[in-house]
């Protein structure tokens, strides 16, 4: 058998072992990977010796092969690698070469050897590089923490379980400008004292109970581990922090613990460590160390606790930079919100302004406004974000819930994970136990924090704001103070809208029956009239008029006859689409807009109107009272194309509808020529 096809026959045979292995036994991936490894170089030899042997192009897959295993396998496996390589084309040249190797046998190993070397030192450059980076963003990042301002004594026992201010791309910027006011003042210390190899500053973690380092300075190299986290009370810092006082150790060698910010490339035998103590509040612990015994005296004492107090100014000058920058930020949303409020008057444009301008307070996943309705025992959803759109203009039911607690007590409802705040105190509660929204309503959200603000006018709760999240202490006190302003604010803005739609309703309605008035009805038929011209299809009018409506004003006064007005409007609204316009003509009149209607199909609704105000009654003082109605109908575009022909036929059809006896309908198309000279 030739040597080339041998070749591949053991390459077939071991890629069938490789793959029967696995399937039964399923080995380690560090075992594929050398047996795949292995298999790939015997192929590229095997296709090499039959296209061409040492000069074959196939030869450079051998430099790819190299390549992309340096990026994903370790330097041993690339030199295993190499070594395989070396020794299939080795022996092929020696066979084929005996008296002696040609130059390319010598390049070609050392390119071979070079990559893996280059891209490992590379990406080792890279990978220390970017971890680099990373240190110092987490660093910085947790200095944010740092800047929170400290709360006042009486809210010391809430501390737990005060959320957390929201965090800004500002913030982490202004802890990047304290670190390097930080790491300048330990340079003031390094420079004064020669006997000083490293000064660190680490700062205290009150949910966690531990120290980490905020700061370091030292001579070359500083030799400090930046990312260890001392748990308060355990070895010779922990202990310090515990007690709170300045400690100075001339012999560290004598003691069983050691420096625990240490990396190990520098030995201290002598330590000075000074709290930074605002008032009765513990900040952190500043640390110098040296590599002499007795290395402190009390000068050295007296110059770190300066450099202490300075220290302390400069964390509260960047906690007053950040309150400003948060109360800046807040108070500009607050401001939008006023400007975008009075923009429009139109409701729903001013509560979906609140949603959004909220959305920059603070970060929620749902967000609910209610308006309540008079009596407070219902509510109405009208604008929602983070939540199914549908469930706008939907009503139900105030019987219990938080929802109903915030209406029925007019007053903000906070919690977040367990605990939440009533009255002065701090209660236990069970977010995922408790109702926020009373039986029966299908709104259905899972919240670990929850934020419910009422909206109150004249001691009157008008809405509700309902804030939700599934992050724990996603909520402030700060923010329900901030939130409560803006909801006194959009509560005014929703009843001046209110107040708004109301005259605007008053405008285009009947003040009897509540429907559109005839302004309001002209107004839609030129609507009508204007859309046809562009998109068009048929609709008609019903011009409609209450028989004999004087008779019953003189029989039984005229209260009975706005009640049978009332009467005939209740009995058309039911009849028609929610689409058609029911309009008061005037008096006893009354006019219909069927859209998309012909003559013949405005004559059966006609018809069907007629039929049921003749069935319906009302009771007046014992005796019953009924009417008919007579009904006149023109359509567009049969009978007419202009808005004053349709309204000019309809009267005429009416008319006809009287002259022929009443209580009927009449279409215009039908009429005869005698009743038009009548008319």
């Amino acid at each position: 058998m030739p040597i080339g096809l041998f070749r591949l026959a053991l390459f077939v045979y071991l890629s069938m072992t490789l793959a029967i292995r696995w399937i039964r036994s399923r080995p380690s991936a560090d075992a594929l990977e050398v047996e795949g490894m292995f298999l790939s170089i015997l192929f590229i030899n095997a296709v090499a010796r039959e296209t061409g042997g040492s000069h074959s192009p196939v030869i450079l897959l051998y430099i790819l092969a190299v390549l992309f295993s340096s990026f994903y396998f370790s330097l041993f496996k690339n030199m295993m690698a190499v070594t395989v390589i070396f020794f299939f084309e080795g022996i092929h040249l020696y066979l084929s070469s005996p008296e002696g190797l040609p130059k390319e046998a010598i390049f070609f190993p050392l390119l071979l050897v070079f990559i893996p070397l280059i891209v490992k030192g590379y990406l080792k450059s890279f990978v220390q590089e970017r971890e680099a980076l990373w240190r110092r963003f987490n660093r910085i990042k947790s200095s944010v923490d740092t800047l929170e301002p400290l709360p006042e004594i009486h809210e010391k026992m809430a501390l737990a379980h005060l959320s957390e201010e929201k965090k800004e791309d500002g913030a982490l910027a202004l802890a990047d400008r304290m670190e390097v006011d930080l790491e300048n003042l330990l340079q003031v210390i390094l420079s004064s004292r020669s006997q000083i190899n490293r000064a660190v500053l680490l700062f205290y973690n009150r949910g966690e109970e531990t120290l980490w380092v905020r700061a370091a300075r030292g001579r070359e190299p500083v030799g400090v581990n930046r990312q260890k986290v001392i748990r308060i009370g355990e070895g010779i810092l922990g202990w310090i922090a515990k007690e709170k006082r300045t400690v100075s150790i001339a012999d560290l060698q004598s003691q069983k613990g050691k420096l625990d910010y240490g990396d190990g490339s520098a030995q201290a035998r002598s330590l000075l460590a000074v709290p930074l103590m605002d008032k009765e509040v513990f900040e952190g612990l500043i640390c110098v160390d040296s590599g002499d015994e007795h290395a402190f005296s009390d000068q050295d004492e007296q110059l770190i606790q300066l450099i202490a107090r300075e220290i302390l100014r400069v964390l509260q000058y960047y906690r007053e930079q950040k309150k400003m920058g948060e109360q800046t930020r807040v108070y500009s949303a607050l401001l939008e919100i006023s400007k975008n409020l009075g923009s429009r008057l139109d409701l729903t444009h001013r509560l979906e302004t609140t949603l959004a301008s909220a959305k920059q307070i603070v970060d929620y996943d749902t967000c609910f406004i209610f308006l309540v309705e008079p009596g407070e025992r219902r509510m109405t959803v009208k604008a929602v974000q983070g939540y199914d759109l549908s469930i706008i203009d939907y009503n139900f039911a105030l019987t219990n819930g938080l929802l109903s607690i915030i209406v029925k007590n007019r007053q903000t409802l906070l919690f977040s994970g367990a605990l939440a705040p009533r009255g002065g105190s701090w209660i236990f509660f069970n977010p995922q136990q408790s109702k926020i929204f009373p039986d029966g309503c299908k709104i259905q959200i899972v919240s670990d924090s929850f934020l419910g603000l009422p909206m109150v006018i004249e001691d009157r709760v008008i809405g509700v704001v309902l804030f939700s999240s599934r992050k724990e202490n996603a909520f402030s006190t700060y923010d329900r103070h901030v939130l409560s302003i803006m909801c006194n604010h959009v509560a005014s803005s929703i009843a001046e809208a209110q107040a708004h739609a109301q005259v605007e309703k008053m405008a285009v309605t009947d003040g009897l029956t509540g429907i559109f008035n005839h302004r309001r009805f002209q107004e839609r038929l030129a609507e009508e009239f204007a859309r046809v011209a562009r998109h068009p299809e048929p609709f008609s009018l019903l011009l409609i008029d209450i028989d004999f409506f004087k008779k019953i004003n003189d029989t039984f006064g005229h209260p009975a006859g706005d009640a049978v007005i009332k009467l005939v409007t209740k009995t058309l609204v039911k009849m028609v689409r929610k689409v058609d316009i029911v309009a008061r003509y005037g008096g006893e009149e009354f006019v219909i807009l069927l859209l998309k209607s012909d003559s013949n199909q405005a004559f059966q609704m006609a018809e069907r109107i007629r039929t049921a105000v003749e069935a319906a009654s009302i009771d007046w003082q014992g005796k019953k009272v009924t009417a008919t109605v007579s009904i006149g109908i023109a359509a567009q575009p049969d009978d007419a194309t202009k808005r004053e022909d349709l309204i000019a036929f309809a009267d005429r059809a009416l008319y006809a509808s009287k002259k022929g006896g009443r209580n009927r309908s009449t279409l215009y198309k039908n009429l005869t020529q005698d009743v038009y000279e009548v008319g």
